[in-house]
């Protein structure tokens, strides 16, 4: 079972503002980055011949700091993190809190799993703090859930904003599609039972060749939990599909950044998405105070151009050249990225349920609307890609609408400008 950790006292109404030096404002970002560092400080034989020679840390230290100031994200998520406990230490003297730059935290590993590669997060302190952090006991190695609050005015009034970041690595391979899902269904339980309704972000190395695979599946289309969706960046730029080996999908590959190996890294030029950050239906939405702004997520230094090539081959179009290098150097994957606003002192949920109601909820074919308006109402039903799939009328503060014709899934319902959801379930009343 998963054991939690760290606790921290909730009572932040009391909290000097001293203690906040730096604080998110009422319309801040956060950028997010999630990257697979490759055995990062872990030289060993095995599947992956990696040693000093062929995957210098000293070496790979200077690419990450270089793709670090490229990018500069709030929260930095990692997987094939030496397991050691001095690499954690090492990596933040010479990455991140490097000069006058003292503000970025971690948390000490958990390792049930005893595997030589682990998760790890890295955040601005002066953003945000860690509250809580739990292992879950997924094969081959743990998939780290790690629940952050934003030091935002409202804090001190006792109002947290939370964004919980779910680190998961399943086992490799085209014939280990059970195991990737038994992973990703253990964290679906474990949202739903915690975390339904909230700010929650999915990041790692998935190793999944195609979005028909279940565990993806299961995050992004499956119904069986209902307060739990997780919506791919990807899904209404072209990105979601049969990736694996296909150049249709080449400005979303993420592994490998190399054409020939050297034992350590993969070979093969970019031709798979194995690398992802999918956010819950609430982030999605801006639901809960945290939005995910359109198209700010990609696969740094993708250009499009490098299917089955070199991520430096005949140069780069969309990073510099030190960044192409660094790229090369530092991993066989690609890190991604995503930017997040942050609504400090606004809640599209919250005014929604004052002003409107929509019930029953689950639905198997019907709901009903009730609003505080006695004028003709307009109504519009859309998915949660924001595809409009209904329109209409009605005329009195109470409206029923069939949507029986509906799939399953998640809906948005939208009156003047005002939203809530609400899920089509069949066999649900």
């Amino acid at each position: 079972m998963p054991i939690k950790i760290i606790k921290m006292r909730r009572f932040f109404v009391f909290l000097p503002l001293l203690l906040f030096p730096f604080m998110l404002g009422a319309q801040e970002t956060i950028t997010v980055m999630q990257y697979n560092l490759l055995q990062y400080g872990n030289y060993q034989s095995g599947f992956a011949e990696c040693f000093e020679t062929n995957n210098n840390t000293q070496r790979k230290d200077e690419c990450i700091r270089t793709l670090l100031d490229y990018v500069k994200p709030d929260i930095f998520t990692v997987c094939e993190f030496g397991s050691k406990p001095q690499l954690q230490v090492d990596f933040m003297r010479h990455n991140l809190n490097v000069g006058d730059i003292n503000y970025w935290k971690t948390d000490n590993a958990i390792n049930y799993a005893n595997s030589s590669i682990i998760n790890h997060i890295f955040y601005d302190s002066r953003k945000m703090e860690l509250k809580k952090h739990v292992a879950l006991r997924t094969s081959p190695r743990d998939t780290d859930v790690y629940e952050l609050y934003l030091k935002t005015p409202e804090l001190l009034a006792g109002d947290t904003i939370k964004l919980v970041c779910i680190v998961s690595h399943p086992k490799a391979g085209q014939s280990y599609e059970v195991d990737r899902l038994a992973t990703m269904s253990m964290v679906m339980n474990y949202v739903e039972a915690h975390y339904a309704n909230e700010n929650v972000l999915i990041m790692g190395d998935f190793n999944m060749y195609r979005a028909s695979e279940s565990g993806y599946q299961l995050l992004t289309r499956t119904y069986s939990h209902n307060e739990s969706l997780f919506v791919d960046p990807l899904a209404r730029t072209g990105g979601v599909g049969e990736w694996n080996n296909n150049p249709q999908f080449a400005p979303f590959h993420t592994q490998s950044t190399r054409r020939y190996s050297n034992e350590c890294f993969s070979s093969g030029g970019l031709d798979d998405r194995f690398d992802f950050i999918l956010m819950s239906d609430e982030i999605y939405m801006g639901f809960n105070k945290i939005k995910y702004i359109n198209n700010s997520y990609y696969a740094v230094g993708n250009d499009g151009n490098h299917f089955d090539q070199s991520i430096d081959q005949n140069g780069n179009s969309s990073v510099p050249p030190e960044v192409a290098e660094a790229l090369f150097d530092a991993s066989d994957h690609l890190p991604v990225t995503m930017t997040l606003s942050v609504y400090a002192q606004w809640d599209v949920e919250e005014i929604g349920a004052r002003d409107f109601k929509v019930y029953p909820n689950p639905t198997n074919g019907v709901i009903t609307v009730e609003t505080v308006q006695d004028e003709a109402t307009e109504y519009r039903i859309t998915n949660v890609l924001g595809q409009t799939l209904m329109t209409g009328t009605f005329n009195n503060q109470t409206g029923q609408i069939d949507v029986s014709e509906l799939p399953d899934g998640l809906y948005i319902v939208n009156i003047n400008g005002l939203i809530s959801k609400f899920v089509k379930a069949t066999g649900r009343r």
